[in-house]
């Protein structure tokens, strides 16, 4: 979509042609010629016109001028390699334009602004997933904003030493070490010149020698005690405020909301935690107080030679304009080689991963041999890329060091000449040489570190976006606190999308008493899992409000309100332990009796006591041990326990026999007296004696009454059951 404030001055003309004096509302490009080829064309919203243009090469030509009052509904066809945008004008479908799937957010995001306005609504301002960056357009990881080129180092910096605030008098001790190093090395090359002038030339003062060995000696002695002190306090210093932001982060991800997680992969997730809270221990524990220690002391010594000699120290600084010139045209060519290579151990490392993933696929259709030359080409992508970084590695840092040591070689030159004109000491030259050496790493790697630090504040940076994210439920955490919930839900114009332009569920209407049982039914995609969602407030309704005991949900405390809620999710999952501790997961301080006596009621008692440890058998990661029924007994044990006023069964049964079902059923018929349930069920028989049926279909209410109601009026759960029948994925439900 086009800047309204920015508007292409040839479609204003355009526009005007067509409608002069017309303000553009809206306006959307689209990357298909109306033949299908890669082309433009373009939608425009003037007033009260709907108006699309083919962009050719040349002016703009009108193909549609529609009537925007005439238009109902505006939709989305996907199609192989494309899809059509298309208005219903007058009742009958018009296509607008065509867009390839590249720009299906795009168009998506034209769809929801377009309905709001043909239901009397403002046009909303819908974001823009973000894939470049808005400044400089450098494309951006598909789950960040942060830009490394136009990243705020400065403003990164200062954010991140606030976490040292709590460690101020470590920071202060920290200096102090770092100054004394610097002093304490600065003394070896002063005490050798003495030695050399005053000793070793005249050969006459032996107590001197003594003394300036000594001397040495203690200085080396100092320099390596403060050095390691304070690298040890900074070790310790960068791995506690690392320890901070993990835990900060981690806690953070405790409280984002489930749509969070919907736009960021868990290996994302993950990196934040581990390499990207690495990358700010090694900023703070080893880059930092290396660039600083190496600024200070280039500048000492800088101080030093010049006060020595000012015009050796001249001479020995010739060779840096060359090595800046050296490290500003190879450096960048470095940096894009081991970024390759980098690029490429990633790959590398996701192919390895799939294929472990699918071993047992592999072998089932024997592609052993073909997963073997997939893994090759990989593997020598991997070596040509590790190879070429190193080689060039190979070229650059030898150039570097031979420029560096070019300094060395004027000293001596230069040196031995003012020597011998009786203008300088051998002791001096020799000073003069160890001091130089003392700022020849330190030049060497400072470009190196440039990027060091670069990378660390990126990975700060990624840090603080996910602390800065906001989640859902912080718009309205909600401070009423429930102390008993009876169990009376009510959805009212209820909308909602996991993509905002995309909706799912469309004004959504029900009331449910409590005790009573509501069953959701409907083909894969209707809407019900996400009706389930928003009750369990892992999303937050877009329109529409949901009351719990008559108070909006938005504004009870999610704390509270949980503690009441029991859920058996689609997926059973339970974690590595035991399986006593899977079922008093939802309440840590349940005595034995109280495990044993949920997982009877849950017909889960009779296999756990046939397993050799019992209570106490380990289940493995993700439950692997178990079969998926006995998954999903435990699972149901642990909403038994809970306790729950409101009950959610997703799928419960979806994952056992016929007769694991039927002990399942009978548990779920002990469980639900008392409690306000909502069931979704894939054998309908589940949902035979639900109070209430709700059929959804494309996230719309289509009809709703008992199962003996819902069957008399022979509509959409009608075919459902028929469809159930003859596939005998039912029993006898017709009865």
């Amino acid at each position: 979509m086009a800047d309204s404030n920015h508007i292409p001055e040839d479609v204003l003309q355009a526009v005007d042609g067509v409608r002069p004096g017309s303000h553009i509302r809206l306006l959307a490009f689209s990357d298909l010629a109306p033949d299908g080829s890669f082309g433009e064309q373009f939608i425009a919203l003037a007033d009260d016109r709907l108006l699309v243009f083919s962009s050719d090469g040349e002016s703009p030509r009108l193909l549609k001028d529609l009537p925007f009052a005439d238009v109902s509904k505006v939709e989305i066809e996907t199609l192989v390699g494309g899809a059509v945008f298309r208005a219903v004008v007058n009742g009958r479908r018009e296509d607008l334009l065509s867009f390839s799937h590249a720009m299906s957010d795009a168009f998506g995001r034209v769809r929801i602004q377009l309905d709001a306005l043909i239901e009397g609504k403002p046009l909303p301002e819908v974001a823009e997933r973000a894939t470049r960056c808005a400044t400089c357009g450098l494309f951006l990881g598909e789950y960040t904003r942060v830009c490394p080129r136009c990243l705020r180092k400065g403003a990164t910096l200062r954010r991140l030493l606030g976490y040292t605030k709590p460690y101020t008098g470590r920071m202060v001790l920290i200096g102090c070490l770092m100054t004394g190093g610097i002093v304490a090395g600065l003394v070896p090359p002063y005490l050798t010149a003495v030695l050399v002038d005053d000793v070793l030339s005249p050969r006459a003062n032996y107590n001197l020698v003594i003394w300036l060995v000594l001397g040495l000696a203690s200085a080396s002695l100092a320099h390596t005690g403060l050095e390691i002190g304070r690298n040890r306090l900074t070790a310790w210093l960068g791995a506690r405020i690392s320890f901070d932001i993990r835990a900060q982060l981690y806690e953070r991800f405790q409280w984002l909301s489930m749509r969070y997680y919907d736009h960021h992969p868990t290996g994302t997730i993950i990196s934040r935690l581990t390499q990207d809270a690495n990358g700010i221990q090694d900023l703070l524990a080893f880059a930092l107080p290396f660039v600083l220690v190496n600024l200070v002391t280039i500048a000492a010594v800088s101080a030093v030679l010049l006060a020595m000699n000012w015009k050796l120290a001249l001479i020995a600084m010739l060779p840096l304009p060359f090595l800046f010139f050296l490290v500003r045209k190879l450096w960048r060519l470095l940096r894009r080689a081991f970024h390759n290579w980098w690029y490429r151990w990633a790959r590398f490392h996701t192919l390895v991963s799939d294929a472990l993933g699918r071993v047992k696929v592999t072998k089932a259709f024997s592609q052993q041999q073909s997963e073997i030359a997939r893994y090759d080409v990989r593997n020598d992508d991997l070596r040509a890329a590790g190879a070429y970084a190193d080689a060039t590695a190979g070229t650059f840092f030898p150039l570097m060091w031979l420029i560096i040591g070019s300094g060395s070689l004027l000293v001596w030159y230069f040196g031995s000449i003012l020597h011998m004109r009786l203008s300088i000491t051998i002791g001096t030259i020799i000073a003069f040489l160890a001091y130089l050496a003392m700022v020849q790493h330190p030049l060497a790697f400072l470009g190196q570190s440039t990027q060091w630090i670069t990378r660390a504040l990126t990975a700060a940076e990624r840090v603080f976006e996910v602390l800065d994210a906001e989640s859902d439920s912080e718009r309205g955490r909600g401070d009423i606190e429930l102390e008993e919930i009876r169990g009376e839900v009510e959805y009212r114009n209820v909308g909602f999308g996991y993509e905002k332009h995309q909706q799912v569920l469309k004004d959504i209407s029900f009331q449910v008493k409590p005790g009573q049982m509501l069953g959701l039914v409907g083909k894969s995609g209707a809407g019900k899992s996400t009706v389930i969602n928003l009750l369990c407030r892992f999303y937050d309704a877009d329109e529409g409000e949901i009351f719990i005991d008559g108070v909006p949900l938005r504004d009870v405390s999610l704390w509270s309100y949980r503690g009441r809620l029991g859920v058996v999710l689609q997926d059973p999952f339970l974690f590595s332990g035991t399986i006593a501790q899977n079922i008093a997961y939802a309440k840590p301080e349940a005595a034995p009796e109280e495990v044993m006596a949920a997982a009877k009621i849950a017909n889960a008692h009779d296999f756990i006591i046939s397993k050799p440890d019992g209570y106490d058998e380990q289940v493995g990661e993700r439950g692997n041990r178990l079969s998926g029924g006995e998954k999903q007994r435990v699972c149901i044990a642990r909403a038994i326990l809970h306790d729950p006023a409101i009950l959610i069964l997703d799928e419960a049964t979806a994952s056992v026999d016929l007769e694991t079902e039927q002990q399942i059923q009978e548990a779920i018929a002990r469980l639900i007296k008392g409690r306000t349930t909502f069931a979704i069920a894939h054998r309908l028989s589940t949902l035979r004696n639900a109070h209430q049926l709700l059929v959804l279909d494309e996230g719309r209410i289509v009809e709703s009454g008992t199962h003996d109601e819902l069957k008399a009026k022979k509509g959409v759960y009608a075919k459902l059951l028929d469809i159930h029948r003859r596939t005998s994925i039912v029993g006898a439900i017709n009865g």
